[in-house]
């Protein structure tokens, strides 16, 4: 089957790094892809594991996720998610700031179970062109 999204979505490109895959997640969260892209690799640079992400001084932080608005909201939840993420977690949705978007990510693509039916239109269109939905 022919894709229509020519770009793989982030969480094929983190589908091995469970936590920057839900990291990505919540970024995307009132945002664009587009906007994503541009802070991703320093934001993962600087911080390229949960225990770093969980140690960031919020300020430092805040100034690399700015462009994306919403940026001591963004900044908190990301410090707290990477917290419960080294911490250990049963359900995703344990995660402090983990929303819909990001667990029905999860149950895609990490626990490979697509008969999720996610309210997001993107996920819907992986869904459709993989024949799953």
């Amino acid at each position: 089957m022919i894709r229509k999204i020519i770009r793989p979505l982030l969480q094929e490109v983190y589908l091995n790094d469970p936590w920057k895959m839900l990291v990505c997640c919540m970024l995307l969260n009132l945002t664009n892809r587009k906007q994503v892209d541009t802070i991703r690799e320093e934001l993962f640079t600087k911080y390229p594991t949960p225990k770093d992400m969980m140690m960031a001084e919020h300020s430092d932080l805040v100034n690399i996720i700015k462009p994306l608005g919403l940026y001591n909201t963004r900044a908190q939840r990301l410090i707290k998610m990477s917290e419960g993420y080294v911490s250990g977690f049963k359900s995703v949705d344990e995660l402090y700031g983990v929303g819909q978007y990001a667990k029905d990510s999860w149950e895609i693509f990490q626990n490979n179970n697509l008969n999720v039916k996610p309210n997001d239109k993107v996920l819907q269109e992986y869904l459709r062109q993989e024949g799953f939905a």
